[in-house]
């Protein structure tokens, strides 16, 4: 049965140029995605990577002296810089290292410089090597966001690219599917298929000529839905308009097939919303915010589990990410973990989150 009762011509039809558009606002998202990953590798990268060689064979300095030393933290991002002076096997050195991680406590840091056996001209901070873990993961995790970000816009744009190709040649519908209005600003719309094969829910861009409004229709089951035409030769539908000016008709059949549409829709006893266009942006955002949501819970549990296993089971009381977990737990949390290490490992030094003022005894 079809979605709507919609009778076109059964012959090959034209669409307007470009029935498919590239995300909204492209060009200047991809340049600020890339500006954003760009900075965060300059800025980041060079560290990460010094600290990733000297950990392979580090040798802590007890002479080194660390000058300007400064942690500033907002919104649980820590950021320190300080000046490293030291000198090794003669030959003295004076260099520079920043550093990156997460953090919501706002404590002072006992430090000391550290650098690698195998090339002593790279020196850190031993916090930078106790929070290695740290750092590599929030790295990696916005790197990932930027990238993968990029690399979604440019999938649709050539996906968009590809569709408005294929139908510069006239070619006949196969299917009327509904479709969700996700968001629109202006003329440009974004809508998502609702069928319940997983290639029926791709998103797709349209920008509609001035005045245009997307052709709506209420279902079956009084969803309010976006109507959009599945061509023979394209995957994705194309959205159609409410005066059907995006395919070539002749007057007579778009007059058949609007007033077949009307009387149907008049039928079924229900009547469009204003705005329709909108109504599922804002449940298109509650969707949205759940994914989020359930993905931010279940890296939550995970680390959670880590950290249990941590305190309770780990081997290597040094381990980062447990460390940091460790410390970043609320204080019953991280004082219940302490104990565990503490009956395991009390008879040697404390590991960082377990340590008391003079960061060597078990707190």
């Amino acid at each position: 049965m079809p979605f709507v009762n919609l009778p076109l011509p059964s012959r090959a039809l034209a669409v307007s140029p470009r029935p498919y558009a590239p995300p909204r606002g492209m060009l200047v998202s991809l340049l600020v995605m890339a500006a954003l990953a760009v900075a965060l590798i300059l800025w980041q990268g060079p560290g990460l990577w010094r600290d990733v060689q000297i950990n392979q064979h580090p040798v802590t300095l007890r002479m080194g002296d660390v000058r300007d030393g400064e942690c500033t933290t907002r919104r649980g991002i820590t950021d320190c810089k300080a000046r490293l002076v030291y000198s090794y096997n003669g030959v003295d050195y004076d260099t520079y290292t920043e550093m990156a991680f997460v953090d919501f406590s706002s404590k002072d840091y006992d430090v000391q410089v550290v650098i690698s056996g195998d090339k002593p001209e790279l020196a850190t901070l031993s916090l930078g090597l106790e929070m290695l873990w740290n750092r590599l993961a929030v790295f990696a995790v916005f790197v990932l966001i930027f990238i993968g970000g990029i690399l979604a816009m440019l999938f649709q744009t050539f996906r968009s690219m590809q569709g408005n190709a294929a139908l510069r040649t006239p070619a006949r519908i196969t299917e009327l599917v509904p479709v969700a209005i996700t968001a629109h600003h202006g003329q440009h719309f974004s809508y998502r298929g609702v069928g319940p094969a997983k290639q029926d829910k791709k998103t797709a861009q349209a920008v509609l000529d001035k005045g245009q409004e997307p052709l709506m229709a209420v279902d079956d089951k009084g969803e309010v839905r976006g109507v959009a035409a599945r061509f023979e030769n394209v995957a994705l539908p194309v959205l159609l308009d409410a005066n059907l000016d995006r395919l070539d008709l002749t007057d007579a059949e778009r007059s058949t097939a609007l007033d077949a549409f009307h009387a149907e829709q008049a039928g079924r006893g229900t009547t469009l919303p204003k705005g329709a266009a909108k109504a599922k942006r804002t449940l298109r955002f509650w969707h949205g915010l759940g994914i989020v949501l359930v993905v931010i819970v279940l890296a939550i549990a995970a680390a959670f589990a880590y950290w249990v296993y941590y305190v309770t089971s780990t081997q290597d009381r040094y381990d980062s990410l447990g460390m940091e977990l460790n410390n970043m737990m609320p204080e019953p949390l991280n004082v219940w973990g302490c104990k565990q290490l503490e009956a395991r490992f009390g008879d040697e030094p404390a590991p960082f989150g377990c340590t008391a003022s003079d960061f060597q005894s078990w707190k």
